[in-house]
């Protein structure tokens, strides 16, 4: 089944403006590349989405894409055009969001206005793809990293030359208090000779006697502890705080149940107290699907499903 989102990003990345006939239009604005003193770089040219309600007359080349690509007729096209602008006035009516697929999502505050919130990452940027922002470092700045540089290499030169000196100078040293110590010993040492002993061939083993009870001090010996050493405490576990899900915004949502009418959503509601504030609504076709978090990224939603209060299963749907 098609869409009219996926022909939207398609004109996008060619068009500047592309009208949605009864809703409004999504108009690309640009900034150009320029020097930013207070972060100290050179900013990339930009292309983000903006939303304008007024514009809202059908140019026809949204129905000409679907004409194309899906082989209907014009009518047809204007017809389906229709047909999907009704269904997300009645979304927005239940105070859920219409999402744009990659470009960004649609909401109202007051029931009235229609605001576009567009997501950082559009697929209409294609023509700055991979560019950066330049850091640039002030002259004074580069100077005064070359001269730390030209000092360090200086110090370490002449402690390569000091070291290997005071080295063969410690060595020797070490070495004759080495040879002082083991010929006072040899000369210290005194010899025994038994002179008394007949049998300079017999064997001399040690009798054998039987063995004596000993009582073994079983007292459990304490730790002092020393002025320099504090005394260990026992830390109290400190329970994990519960993780804050927020609305990053994006077209990956963190669901964490799946109904089919507002009324089972209300009842939901009703018996989770604990994640029914920051519970929101996403509606496919005739399912209702309840969220807590949405980002573009969806392994950032994986990573929060093992955050989720006890007794929940989540899972990452992308729209």
């Amino acid at each position: 089944m098609y869409t009219i989102i996926e022909h939207i990003e398609y004109l996008l990345t060619s068009h500047d403006c592309v009208v949605i006939p009864g809703w409004g239009a999504l108009v690309a604005q640009y900034s150009d590349s320029h020097y930013d003193p207070a972060a100290g770089r050179i900013e990339r040219p930009r292309r983000k989405l903006g939303f304008n309600a007024s514009v809202d007359h059908n140019d026809g080349l949204l129905a000409q894409s679907l004409v194309r690509r899906e082989g209907i007729p014009y009518n047809e096209a204007i017809r389906f055009i229709g047909q999907s602008v009704s269904s997300y006035r009645q979304q927005l009516s239940t105070g859920n969001e219409v999402s744009m697929g990659r470009l960004g999502y649609f909401h109202s505050s007051d029931g009235r206005h229609i605001e576009f919130t567009p997501f950082y990452h559009e697929q209409s940027n294609d023509a700055y793809y991979g560019l950066r922002c330049v850091r640039l470092r002030p002259l004074a700045e580069e100077a005064a990293r070359a001269e730390a540089a030209a000092a360090a290499s200086a110090a370490l030169k002449q402690n390569a030359g000091i070291r290997p000196q005071w080295n063969r100078r410690v060595t020797r040293i070490a070495a004759s208090i080495a040879v002082i110590l083991c010929l006072t010993v040899l000369l210290t040492t005194p010899i025994i000779v038994n002179r008394n002993q007949q049998d300079y061939a017999s064997l001399n083993l040690p009798s054998v006697t039987k063995p004596q009870q000993q009582v073994l001090d079983v007292t459990p010996a304490t730790k002092v502890p020393s002025q320099s050493e504090p005394e260990a405490t026992v830390e109290e576990p400190v329970e994990p705080a519960s993780p804050l899900l927020l609305d990053e915004g994006g077209s990956c949502y963190l669901v964490v149940a799946s109904l089919t009418s507002a009324k089972e959503v209300n009842e939901f509601k009703r018996m989770h107290r604990d994640l029914a504030a920051s519970m929101q609504v996403l509606r496919v076709g005739k399912y209702h699907y309840l969220y807590v978090a949405r980002s573009y990224d969806a392994k950032h939603l994986y990573s929060l499903v093992p955050l989720l209060p006890k007794g929940y299963q989540g899972w990452v749907k992308t729209s």
